[in-house]
């Protein structure tokens, strides 16, 4: 009997409340592979973010003055001067409710030897044992939100093509193994101020064991019946020759999306996550 193939890359995803700084740093909770679909690669603070696999960036929940480091002068997402194009009551330095900061200085945080913990220097002149100072480093409070976000596929963080894990690596499984779609309350929001939700995919485990496989999806709040749709429309494309991609990331940071009931190749559902979990 032939049967249609769904394929699913793996971007990890990490949407987790600030920490106010102990001794001038701020450690995250622990990302691992099978909570978040990534593991943080180590990370010294001689180390440019930049040539990471993933991104970090803070979302600010309350208004603080003199928090952010004289490195940060735009936000992420609008591009805006954090100074508000030289308004005089407002200083780089000020965070304010939804502005976006991605720690971009070399020093701002580290990362353990695989540990799966990012830690996150403060913005004063030493920094702790992150070394961050007054130009490198965030003073974030619990009322933020940190976002760590994949941005290429990468055996540095767990997940790349030669990682040595099955676990949230690309797989791949025929449409007649697919048993169901679980919606979960995420209840969190990107740093663009799109709330998520996420789905979890449910698929006859690959070794054939009574237990099942699960995709997570974290997504544009209210798409789940969008992503079911999706996979009605894939189960009966009468695609045979191919397997078709639900979701990927590539090496060089390309992705590739379904699109929703259409199947329209865009990113129609919104997904910022997606990863298997045992």
């Amino acid at each position: 009997m032939k049967n249609t193939y769904i394929y699913f890359g793996t971007k990890g995803y990490v949407n987790t409340p600030g920490v106010a700084p102990s001794s001038n740093i701020a450690a995250l909770a622990t990302t691992t592979i099978a909570n978040s679909g990534l593991l943080t690669v180590t990370k010294a603070n001689t180390v440019v973010p930049n040539t990471l696999p993933y991104r970090v960036v803070i979302v600010g929940g309350d208004q603080v003055d003199n928090v952010r480091g004289t490195d940060y002068t735009n936000d992420f997402v609008t591009g805006a001067l954090f100074n508000v194009d030289g308004d005089s009551d407002i200083n780089q330095d000020d965070k304010f409710v939804g502005q976006a900061t991605e720690l971009t200085s070399a020093k701002a945080f580290i990362s353990g030897n695989g540990d799966g913990v990012i830690t996150i220097g403060d913005n004063t002149a030493t920094g702790g044992t992150v070394g961050s100072d007054a130009a490198s480093g965030f003073t974030m409070t619990t009322a933020d939100t940190v976002i760590i976000e994949q941005t290429k596929r990468a055996d540095e963080v767990g997940n790349g093509p030669t990682a040595g894990t099955t676990l949230s690596v690309a797989c791949c499984y025929p449409m007649s193994s697919f048993v169901g779609a679980n919606p979960i309350a995420y209840g969190k929001t990107h740093y663009d101020g799109t709330v998520l939700d996420q789905t979890n995919l449910h698929f006859v485990k690959r070794d054939g064991t009574s237990a099942t496989d699960e995709i997570i999806l974290i997504h544009k709040a209210g798409k789940y019946p969008e992503i079911v749709k999706a996979m009605e429309a894939i189960k009966n494309s009468g695609v045979y020759n191919r397997a078709i991609t639900f979701y990927d990331l590539d090496v060089d940071g390309n992705e590739t999306f379904i699109g929703g009931a259409s199947l329209s190749g865009n990113n129609d559902l919104g997904i910022v996550g997606c990863f298997r979990k045992a």
